[in-house]
């Protein structure tokens, strides 16, 4: 099947990319939504809500880290040039 004209070249890696990056926004979303909840809207022990909240925003920040290291790598000067 030929590629449409009217539709951009989008690569599978730009694709993944803004996946990645949207995904290291919702985690801690998700993680603050689950924290600041009420008993009405999800029926979990408020330590419990903690401690997941916590873990998902702390999840969110390592998924962010590795997806900036992977797609926005850093090119450092050869020393010896």
């Amino acid at each position: 099947m030929l590629p449409s004209s009217n539709q951009p070249n989008r690569s599978p890696d730009k694709v993944l990319k803004y996946f990645a990056l949207t995904m290291c926004l919702l985690y801690p979303a998700l993680g603050l939504f689950i924290m600041l909840s009420d008993n009405s809207r999800l029926a979990l022990p408020t330590n419990y809500k903690v401690i997941l909240g916590i873990m998902l925003i702390v999840y969110g920040v390592l998924r962010f880290y590795r997806a900036y290291k992977k797609y926005f790598p850093r090119d450092y000067p050869n020393e010896n040039s």
